[in-house]
């Protein structure tokens, strides 16, 4: 096998796990209302082991998706590996609980959320940019695609805006849309490493 071809089978893989212990991680802690909670706050949780591990695995799946699509787009994909260093920060620098106003935020939990950005914000346009450069080898399918990360986030940022840096509470539903960013980002991964295994 070539480095693509085991790059793009470890980001399937490394996928399917973090949106399996995740899953499993609203089983464990339901005292996380997903409908405001952010996943990030279940590493706070009693099983806060499981979401580290979480944003290792997604770490793992989206530098494997750059790597995968270097072949086909070379410096196009490099975002990716920037998007993943974020996900790796978070898992061992751990978040405020989401009532922390933004003045009464912890160091770690100022760099969390830094990291947290990075991951968020910065996924929709770094697949934006690597569909764009692997479109003339794997067609534009991760480019079309990759509007509905662009939504995800969209959908995030509408929804946070009443906080106001004031913190969360059952009245700002964050988490659904938390949650969807998560799945539409990871849905991205799998199309991004199963274009690379249909071509090889």
């Amino acid at each position: 096998m070539s480095v693509a071809e085991i790059a793009a089978t470890v980001a399937l893989v490394a996928g399917g796990f973090t949106v399996g212990l995740i899953a499993i991680l609203h089983v464990l802690e339901p005292e996380y209302d997903p409908s405001w909670r952010m996943i990030s706050e279940y590493s706070l949780g009693r099983h806060g082991w499981v979401m580290r591990f979480a944003f290792v695995t997604m770490a793992i799946g989206l530098s494997a998706t750059g790597v995968a699509l270097w072949p086909f787009g070379g410096a196009w994909t490099i975002g990716l590996a920037a998007v993943a260093l974020g996900a790796l920060g978070a898992a061992f620098i751990d978040a405020d609980p989401i009532m922390t106003p933004r003045a009464d935020a912890t160091p770690v939990g100022r760099a969390h959320t830094v990291l947290g950005v990075v991951l968020l914000a910065g996924f929709p346009p770094a697949a934006l940019l690597a569909g764009v450069g692997v479109g003339p080898a794997l067609g534009w399918t991760l480019v079309i695609c990759s509007v509905v990360p662009l939504a995800g986030l969209v959908w995030f940022l509408i929804a946070a805006t009443p906080a106001h840096g004031q913190g969360g509470s059952p009245k700002i539903r964050i988490g659904w849309p938390d949650r969807f960013c998560l799945l539409a980002y990871l849905a991205w991964v799998v199309l991004a490493a199963i274009s690379v295994l249909s071509v090889l």
